[in-house]
């Protein structure tokens, strides 16, 4: 699918159907979601440039992700997305700049292109060329990643605290720890992914810098140094943040070792006081011919009350050294 924006008297005006050749020569923005051999053919035709493949795409030489060729800079970017699912996910994107227009090849939507296109169709976003039309988009897929760095920063703190109250008072029950364990999995696995996309998002954008539509623009140049340091900023929260989910990780499989230790040791506890008891039955138990005791009254009541006795003398022994 072809989706496609160009400047007409100050605003800008979407492609319907299928674009001409020369209204995309004309357009500032084209965007292919999962293209089809005819819309590839027609973009490559237009600008006299070859497209990636979703396999090229995926290659993970630098060589492969950012190249200039046939006069347009090729950058492909691994970016985030369905980060609200179960299990997040990450795609490869691939930005085209040729002359004043940008194109993007994609084959998923994830949030900052849905975002974007209603920004640009509802809001009135500007997009004056294909290098304002990156930088907005690079602004919109980072904006994305903190917000969802953010939501992830707070899932770990509600686990800390879980953890801390819950886990002190010894409240956290089997379910519970699963809970816990796999919100810890999650945590980690998107702040992983986010990462990732982060650092071929610094890479792209240190390689526009190399863009020569940048030379004289000013504007531009100060609007890619701030997206360098978001993309900075967030790459260092990252750090912080996957450190802080070790952290939990250690913390919650500590609370789950010491409260296996706990059942452990009740159970060698009660061994040992049941050890006593258990020898003085024994010993009665004997089928020897000469055992004076079988003859008493109060042989039987001795046995229980010798039983009763090693049960308790134990029992507060270890009460006392604070072992239960």
């Amino acid at each position: 699918m072809i989706r496609a924006y160009r400047m007409i008297e100050g605003r800008n005006e979407p492609l319907d159907g299928v674009p001409s050749v020369e209204a995309l020569r004309q357009a500032c923005w084209i965007d292919l979601n999962a293209p089809s051999t005819a819309d590839r053919q027609l973009v490559e035709q237009t600008f006299g440039i070859e497209l990636p493949t979703r396999e090229e795409m995926r290659e993970i030489e630098l060589s492969s992700r950012v190249y200039r060729e046939a006069g347009g800079a090729f950058m492909t970017a691994t970016v985030l997305c369905r980060a609200d699912a179960p299990v997040p996910e990450t795609m490869d994107i691939t930005f085209v700049l040729t002359g004043d227009t940008l194109i993007t090849l994609r084959f998923d939507d994830p949030k900052p292109f849905y975002g974007f296109h209603n920004q640009v169709t509802k809001q009135g976003v500007r997009l004056d060329n294909g290098i304002s039309s990156f930088l907005a988009l690079l602004d919109a897929i980072l904006d994305r990643i903190a917000d969802v760095l953010e939501g992830a920063g707070r899932d770990v703190t509600a686990v800390a605290r879980e953890l801390l109250i819950e886990g002190h008072t010894g409240h956290l029950n089997s379910d519970q720890q699963h809970l816990l364990l796999k919100r810890i999995a999650r945590a980690h696995d998107l702040t992983a992914k986010a990462r990732e996309s982060l650092v071929t998002l610094t890479r792209i954008i240190a390689f526009t810098g190399t863009v020569r539509e940048l030379a004289n623009e000013k504007t531009l140049r100060a609007r890619l140094k701030t997206l360098s340091q978001d993309a900075q900023s967030l790459a260092d929260y990252t750090a912080f943040l996957s450190s802080n989910i070790a952290f939990q990780l250690d913390a919650l499989l500590g609370v789950v070792g010491i409260e296996q230790n706990n059942i452990v040791k009740i159970f060698s506890v009660a061994a040992v006081v049941f050890l006593p008891p258990t020898l003085v039955a024994s010993i009665y138990g004997m089928n020897f011919h000469f055992m004076p005791e079988l003859d008493w009254p109060f042989g039987y009541p001795l046995a229980i009350a010798l039983m009763i006795i090693s049960v308790i003398v134990p029992f507060l022994y270890f009460k006392r050294r604070g072992w239960l």
